[in-house]
């Protein structure tokens, strides 16, 4: 740069030059208007120079800065050449080799997933599965294998290895969604019936209908010779010695070797027995009389691989101090399979009955109970005969079926005989019940599972 140390003074010889200008004796200072152009070139170069030593000691710094990016090929940057090679807008080397927008797949890494995104995860995953799923994780599992399968169809079975460990996911949700009912098919089907007669001061009329319509329940279970047995209790539960107490006589008499021994004497009896008076409580507590009852007979008069109906009628609802599920699930707890308690209710369905003081109109808490178990709700307003054929119909239906424990998704439902899968059954939503197909009943002894996804 020695050309411009040569010029360090030029610019006072331009302030002189020009003050020169002005003098009336400009002719003896400035001899010739092509000096004065020399001037102002080397003023010009003057300036370039120095902005060109001012780079030239930027380069020999930083001799790999692109003056024209803030980022570099192989580290991605904030807009570098090309975004980055292999990286991102905003990655790096390690954070978006074979990365998205921003490092690796939706904020994910390369290979290893995270809990957001990974390149060989889902949305939601990364190859060894994250928190909530990915390509080896599992949105949601199929019930009858336990495999997780992932939103492209993927199936495999390790539900990812977030919170908890591998498997911990599919356990959780196997276990809250999926149901496994398992049967032998016996020799002849049981049923036991608990009948609940209201005994309150407005029902002996009803008490009436039903030991004269009784043909109409009981007929076809005397014809199919069906193993049953029945007893009778009230809704009054006023006090500890009356919840759930049997009438007397009622599960010596009631039996179907009794019926198939002389079936008139059978149907009178059942007449005079469901005459339970109308002397009883005001407040009807039907669902917790069923609970009494079981208290007291479960040892003696439940069989543990008959069917359990509860047939109760009464013209007013249930006033029991607990919740109708809480009643449904005790009846339950005394059967191995859930599926084989029925709740039936001959009740006042359209809330046509007295809204007098002290009368509990309708029958919510009774259907409740009822639909809880897949049973029937029937008006006690309706036609007796009528509505005992269509109850006793739906008991029978159920000793040539195998009932759920719990409401299926009905596409989930696999049934396996013996462990053989068939599909050679229908399902019966009104009594939540497989049915097998003539010529596909299983033989005796067999081993039935029904396995389902809970609705």
């Amino acid at each position: 740069m020695k050309f411009i140390s040569n010029f360090k003074s030029a610019p006072h010889a331009i302030g002189y030059s020009l003050r020169s200008l002005r003098s009336p004796v400009m002719k003896t200072t400035v001899k010739s208007v092509p000096q004065m152009l020399l001037l102002l070139v080397l003023c010009v170069g003057f300036t370039s120079c120095n902005k060109d030593e001012y780079y030239e000691k930027e380069f020999l710094a930083n001799p790999d800065k692109n003056p024209e990016t803030t980022g570099t090929v192989d580290n991605g940057g904030q807009g570098g050449v090309d975004s980055g090679s292999d990286g991102s807008t905003q990655g790096g080397v390690d954070a978006g080799v074979a990365g998205g927008t921003e490092g690796g797949a939706t904020t994910g890494s390369s290979t290893g997933g995270s809990t957001t995104g990974g390149t060989d995860g889902s949305t939601t995953g990364g190859t060894d599965g994250s928190t909530t799923g990915g390509t080896d994780g599992g949105v949601t599992y199929d019930c009858n294998n336990g495999h997780g399968n992932d939103e492209d169809g993927v199936d495999d079975s390790n539900p990812g290895q977030g919170s908890g460990g591998p498997n911990s996911a599919k356990e959780t949700w196997m276990a809250e969604n999926c149901q496994a009912d398992e049967f032998q098919q016996a020799s002849q089907k049981k049923l036991d019936i608990m009948w609940i007669i209201d005994n309150s001061g407005s029902m002996a009329d009803e008490q009436q209908a039903l030991g004269d319509n009784f043909d109409a329940f009981i007929n076809e279970f005397i014809d199919t010779n069906v193993d049953f047995k029945m007893a009778i209790t009230t809704t009054d539960t006023s006090s500890d010695s009356k919840k759930g107490k049997m009438v007397y006589g009622s599960d010596v008499k009631l039996t179907s070797a009794k019926a198939q021994e002389n079936p008139s004497q059978f149907k009178s009896d059942f007449r005079n027995l469901v005459k339970v008076g109308t002397s009883g409580s005001g407040y009807e507590k039907g669902l917790a009389a069923s609970e009494g009852f079981m208290d007291r007979y479960s040892a003696t008069f439940i069989r543990p691989d008959a069917y359990l109906a509860v047939v109760v009628l009464s013209d007013e609802d249930d006033q029991s101090a607990q919740i109708p599920k809480h009643y449904v699930d005790y009846l339950k707890s005394f059967k191995a399979d859930a599926g084989l308690v029925k709740l039936y209710t001959i009740c006042d369905v359209n809330k046509t009955g007295p809204s007098s003081a002290g009368y509990t109109q309708g029958c919510d808490r009774y259907k409740d109970a009822a639909q809880k178990s897949a049973g029937v709700v029937e008006d006690i307003y309706n036609d007796f005969y009528l509505t005992l054929n269509k109850m006793g119909e739906s008991i029978i239906s159920l000793l040539d079926s195998f009932a759920l424990s719990e409401e299926p998704v009905v596409s989930t439902i696999k049934v396996e005989v013996n462990d053989v899968e068939t599909l050679e059954f229908t399902y019966d939503a009104a009594t939540r019940s497989i049915k097998f197909n003539a010529n596909h009943v299983p033989a005796m002894g067999a081993k039935i599972e029904v396995s389902y996804q809970k609705l």
